[in-house]
């Protein structure tokens, strides 16, 4: 179903004779995120053998069935590697042309009522001047403005991280990045997609569904701020208490009664009349209280097999129904990831998206996430985002200080304070249970952490052990465990020695070896058991690997070896079909070649002269 292209060159097409062949290939497309493209090519493709260019090199998805382009971009990172087995491989990271605009950076500057259209228009003619080779032209505008928010900043920031906090933040919209007739073009638009009528369906094409409710967004009692009156000497902001009654705030009664009091604030830098701020704020908070839900889905994209059907695509919206969960509404599809030999089962988030989604990381940081594997992204994203809630709803604290500690405090008394951070120089703290603790959070001067749960992308250290010593990871890599549970995995296991790798499992007496040449099992001064991989097995009463008792028996009915079998008696059929003593066939063969071989003696030692 997909074509590869790299530079304009086959690098992988879809007959599975051809040696045009990737061994692995997966690609993402996300709302208002950079796509990605992760490929392997194996020795045995024609194009391993061509240099590997980064920042250079362009890379093309090409769907057959459509003739559409599902993605293109330039080569960000690549590796060689070979493995133990001699298989040499390049792994390849590419990323969209969205990309190009992490590579320049906007100078401050401040944009006096300045509308989109403009703003892009600037902020593409200082990319361009600074990358020529990665020039991108301005596409479709659909987003327009009020005059209140018309200014805008620039702050030594890359163009697509100024175009997220001048534009997306502030107004919404999505962004694209499309080649027509080898241009590149930026588009800023309401919606990306369209609406489709094929359903995504539970017993139809509904494979998985994972859903997230979200309600750390909710604030019932919004305070608007707008611009700074005195940026030099104060950080006092513009309210609207004086075309609110008095009252700082705006208050969602509906969603009082549901979820209570819940203060938080909104800051609006431009805004500098007061009934434009309290405009804007009952604008926000409209928009932003109401339960998100997050739906990480795993669908059949029957199109590569129907003609009839529509294809799933980011951006679009499709009627999802699921009546276990008591989903029947048209959802979007903000993000699609496509193995290239699996096309057929796209793996979808589809619905809202928490913050962490959205924001555009630093390149670094993409790097680190394309290595990580797809469960550990999921896993650190809704821990980030947890964390951002937390800690950009805690603006109400109050901050205690003496002269040997801060504290930060849910009142202003560490008498009646319940949840609050304690810092001094014995170290850092968080209690829930009031001033004298515990204090289940800790970094103490000691260099000691205490958590009850730690979340990251990669943690090192030397040495881990979890108390009880039912866990231990020991700084020489040995690892003690009371159980291993492994599931739908491999297991790969060596040893410091190139010859002998196996694996040993003891239970009371009883003890077995794994190795690549069979499986021994030995009972302490008894029986043992020797499978090996050929299919012949053997057993003996006695442990002793010399023992002349020995049975070898084979379930193909024939034994072959290249050296010698002992045995007290081995018996085999004739050409006659009877059953023949090999003992005594060999004993009998034995005496009559030995009769033979001491008459030609005889008759050398006539000739010659001398004696036996």
């Amino acid at each position: 179903m997909y074509k590869i292209m790299l530079n304009g060159t086959l690098l992988h097409e879809t007959s599975v004779n051809s040696r045009f062949r990737l061994s692995a290939g997966k690609f993402t497309e996300e709302v208002n995120k950079t796509p990605s493209f992760s490929f392997a090519i194996p020795v045995s493709n024609p194009r391993f053998t061509n240099d590997i260019h980064d920042r250079t090199d362009i890379a093309e998805v090409i769907n057959t069935l459509t003739g559409e382009t599902e993605f293109e971009g330039t080569v960000l990172t690549h590796s060689e590697s070979m493995d133990r087995n001699g298989r040499l491989v390049k792994k390849i990271v590419a990323e969209g042309f969205l990309g190009y605009l992490c590579d320049s950076v906007q100078l401050y500057r401040t944009y006096k009522d300045t509308r989109p259209v403009d703003f892009l228009t600037e902020l593409l003619e200082a990319h361009n001047a600074q990358c020529p080779e990665k020039r991108i032209k301005l596409g479709q505008v659909e987003i327009n403005e009020s005059d209140y928010s018309a200014d805008k900043t620039t702050a030594y920031r890359s163009t697509l991280e100024e175009i997220q906090v001048n534009l997306i933040d502030r107004l919404g919209g999505e962004i694209r990045v499309r080649r027509t007739n080898g241009e590149l073009y930026l588009d800023y638009l309401e919606r990306i997609g369209t609406e489709k009528t094929t359903p995504i369906r539970l017993a139809d094409n509904l494979v998985s569904l994972n859903v997230d409710t979200d309600s750390t967004n909710i604030v019932t009692r919004l305070i608007p701020l707008g611009c700074q009156l005195a940026p030099e000497t104060s950080a006092q902001r513009l309210t609207i208490e004086s075309v609110n009654g008095g009252k700082a705030y705006i208050d969602d009664e509906e969603a009082i009664r549901k979820f209570g009091i819940i203060v938080g604030k909104i800051e609006f830098d431009n805004i500098t009349k007061p009934e434009n701020l309290l405009e804007k704020g009952r604008e926000h908070q409209k928009n932003n209280n109401r339960i998100r839900k997050a739906y990480e889905a795993e669908a059949l994209d029957l199109s590569t097999i129907y003609k009839n059907r529509e294809s799933i695509r980011c951006g679009n919206i499709h009627p999802f129904k699921n009546e276990l969960f008591g989903i029947d509404e048209k959802l979007r599809i903000m993000k699609r990831t496509v193995d290239i030999y699996k096309p057929y089962t796209p793996v979808l988030q589809i619905g809202d998206k928490a913050e962490s989604i959205t924001d555009i990381a630093a390149r670094q940081a993409r790097l680190i996430e394309y290595a990580l594997p797809e469960q550990k992204i999921g896993i650190l994203s809704a821990a980030k985002a947890t964390a951002s809630a937390l800690i950009k709803a805690g603006f109400n604290g109050h901050v205690v200080t003496n002269d040997e500690e801060i504290c930060i405090m849910d009142t202003d008394n560490k008498e009646t304070a319940k949840k609050l951070w304690r810092f001094s120089l014995g170290g850092i703290g968080y209690s829930k249970n009031g001033y004298n603790g515990d204090y289940g959070i800790a970094m103490t001067m000691d260099g000691a952490i205490v958590a009850d749960f730690i979340t990251a992308g990669v943690l090192r250290g030397l040495e881990i052990v979890n108390g009880d010593g039912t866990f231990h990871v020991l700084p020489d890599g040995t690892v003690n465990a009371s159980a291993i549970n492994i599931t739908g995995g491999s297991v790969n296991i060596s040893t410091d020695s190139e010859y002998n790798d196996k694996i040993s499992l003891n239970c009371n007496e009883f003890h077995g070896y794994f190795s690549p040449y069979g499986f021994t099992s030995l009972q302490e001064g008894g029986r043992k058991i020797i499978v090996c991989g050929n299919g012949v097995f053997g057993f003996s009463d006695s442990a002793d690997d010399n023992t002349q008792t020995f049975t070898l028996q084979s379930g193909t009915g024939s034994l072959h070896t290249v050296g010698n079998v002992y045995a007290s008696d081995l018996n085999y059929k004739n050409d006659d079909g009877e059953n023949v003593s090999v003992k005594y066939q060999i004993q009998n063969n034995y005496d009559q070649c030995w009769g033979q071989i001491q008459e030609i003696w005889k008759t050398i030692d006539a000739i010659t002269g001398r004696g036996t």
